[in-house]
């Protein structure tokens, strides 16, 4: 009896100092960002990961992969092996648009990852050239009415979520412009700026501080409450569209089968870090607003905002080049 219960001993012994025991995270963890380098989503990523990572008690390393609107770098997450080591940064454009857009779908945004949380939220602006002659909406959409298909309306490109926004303007404002699609809110936003283009619909992160330089006018704001950084830019039912509503929607997410103690360990830091004063400021910086979530609301809104943009690309006709 003496010697079995030795046997036991050192059998849990070496059990619980075998790998497969050992507490996640081991080592250093990576947050994929399909975005560039430098832009407000990788700030605020890099924000988050830090922070998020002090309370893991191992660096997450940020890895930008851009391209195709988000859907590389969420699909090099989805193909990752499950054990927690990668995460993704997922934003509208690869979880909620692109399935009804593109083609060739390399993955199902509500079977193939793991959600984890919501991250930030980023509401969108109808932005004119500081010059324009347009001074509200009122004005931009009289105008054409007079005149339809004259007027411009620069996206970053198909498919994107000022090309989608943009669209569901035109729909409810009952007016056609001209689609300019670019490779990038950058190059878009800079020749609205140049006077190439007549207006753009872009997210608060990439012409807040335009806007504050006297660079751009913003008429209006597709969100319900006024901004509080540009206090002076009226909400969508301000101008008389109150269903031209929608802000860019990011989430974290990792590979699918990623074990349930993992998930929850990772989801319960994501959240934590959203809360903390450094993360709600430096994404307020960046246009942001911190959204920490469960894992549950997560997912039942991309639900949600599936099946209320699926009608709206599918009427516009949007599909990928």
């Amino acid at each position: 009896m003496l010697r079995l219960m030795k046997h036991m001993f050192w059998l849990a012994v070496l059990l619980g100092n075998s790998p497969a025991q050992a507490a996640f995270p081991e080592r250093p963890i990576t947050l994929v960002v399909p975005f560039s380098a430098g832009g407000p989503a990788d700030v605020m990523a890099r924000t988050f990961a830090r922070s998020m990572g002090a309370r893991l008690g191992q660096p997450i390393i940020v890895e930008n992969k851009p391209g195709a609107g988000g859907l590389i770098g969420i699909s090099a997450v989805a193909r990752a092996p499950g054990d927690g080591y990668t995460l993704g940064m997922a934003g509208t454009g690869a979880m909620v648009y692109a399935p009804f857009i593109s083609q060739k779908m390399p993955f199902d945004p509500l079977k193939d990852v793991t959600h984890l949380s919501t991250m930030v939220r980023t509401p969108n602006l109808l932005v004119v050239n500081m010059n324009s002659p347009f001074k509200t909406v009122a004005d931009l959409v009289s105008a054409a009415k007079r005149e339809p298909g004259k007027l411009s309306i620069a996206s970053a490109g198909v498919g994107s979520s000022t090309h989608v926004v943009g669209a569901l303007f035109q729909h409810e404002a009952a007016i056609r412009l001209n689609h300019v699609p670019y490779k990038g809110a950058a190059p878009a936003v800079q020749d609205l700026i140049g006077g190439q283009v007549d207006m753009s619909i872009a997210e608060v992160t990439a012409v807040a501080h335009l806007i504050k330089a006297g660079k751009l006018r913003g008429l209006m704001l597709t969100d319900l409450k006024r901004f509080p950084a540009l206090p002076d830019v009226p909400t969508a039912a301000e101008v008389g569209l109150p269903k031209v509503l929608a802000s860019g929607a990011y989430g974290l997410v990792a590979p699918r089968g990623l074990p349930g103690e993992v998930a929850r360990k990772l989801s319960d830091a994501a959240t934590d870090a959203l809360r903390s004063p450094e993360v709600i400021e430096k994404f307020a910086e960046q246009g942001g607003i911190a959204q920490p979530g469960t894992p549950d609301a997560y997912r039942a809104l991309l639900k949600s905002e599936q099946e209320r943009w699926g009608p709206v690309i599918k009427a516009a006709g949007i599909t990928a080049e």
